[in-house]
């Protein structure tokens, strides 16, 4: 009995070891994984644009096609793009949420950064000094144009210079882990521009499913856009919309399909849900996605 005790004990204790070895594994690689240096990466040129045409064109893509100042950056009832940080705890995840300032400070902002690395922020999730972004959704812009990149950035600079400290974004060892490990979405960083990206013809097909990308539309319509649970949602909350042939869009036509993105009211009179974003986007761009929609196989709503 005594040698019975012994080995359990021992085969205990090597599975405790193990554990241990394996978190504090974990721990290394989700820190070697958080803000990582991507040093020596190239900088594709840009330069921003910063003509008539080009600061309405980065004004519309970011006020209204990609709704980034109604988002991340801009806090509640202050000046725009000028960074946004808050504490959070969600069970054993906790850390410092913090979106930067991207107004032209100097000290604060971008106002120190080169056309280039702003372009380069937004489209490949690496800052100015080469280290990896933590939630920049640039698997979604790196589709941006080189011209459109161009305009967004001129429309930056553009901005009111705003001195707004963001402290880093900071996050615990299990949130870290838990990041390396992809539960909190896809990898911000993307392989780096070498070629020219062109945009597409306005009003087309191919322009509509540019649109639905930089529109993050997949973030929370899943990949294939056939709806479902919104990632990260609270439990019992509403779905996201299947926008395939095979959803609710069936029997549309592309004025109802205005009219709920803009306004947020289905064709029945219902509303959409408020996790629905209201875009501004022009009638012709939003027929041109509605376009796309349609050229999609009719898939039956995610589970």
């Amino acid at each position: 009995m005594k040698k019975v005790l012994v080995w359990i004990g021992i085969v205990l204790g090597a599975l405790i070891a193990l554990i241990v070895i394996a978190i504090v594994g974990l721990a290394i690689y989700g820190n070697l994984n958080f803000k990582r240096s991507l040093a020596n990466r190239p900088l594709y040129p840009i330069a921003a644009d910063t003509s008539p045409e080009g600061l309405a064109r980065g004004k519309y893509l970011m006020e209204e096609a990609m709704a980034c100042t109604d988002a991340c950056h801009t806090p509640e009832n202050g000046p725009v793009l000028s960074g946004f940080y808050e504490e959070f705890q969600e069970g054993p995840i906790a850390g410092m949420i913090a979106f930067p300032n991207l107004t032209p400070d100097v000290e604060t902002g971008l106002g120190s950064w080169k056309d280039a690395e702003i372009a380069r922020a937004i489209r490949e999730g690496v800052d100015k000094n080469g280290v990896a972004l933590v939630l920049m959704p640039a698997y979604n812009y790196n589709a941006l144009s080189d011209a459109d990149i161009a305009a967004i950035v001129g429309y930056i600079r553009s901005l009111d210079a705003v001195k707004h400290e963001i402290p880093p974004f900071q996050l615990n060892v299990v949130a870290k882990i838990m990041m390396a490990l992809g539960a909190f979405g896809q990898n911000p960083v993307q392989d780096p521009i070498s070629e020219v990206k062109v945009t597409p013809e306005t009003g087309s097909v191919a322009y509509g499913q540019y649109l639905v990308k930089l529109g993050a539309c997949n973030d929370c319509h899943q990949p294939n856009l056939a709806g479902g649970a919104i990632p990260f949602s609270d439990p019992g909350s509403v779905p996201a919309a299947n926008l395939t042939p095979g959803g609710e869009l069936v029997g549309w036509t592309v004025d109802d399909f205005i009219k709920a993105v803009r306004e947020g009211l289905k064709p029945s009179g219902t509303a959409l849900s408020e996790e629905m974003p209201r875009y501004g986007t022009s009638d012709e761009d939003l027929a041109a996605i509605f376009a796309y929609l349609k050229t999609l196989p009719p898939l039956p709503m995610n589970q």
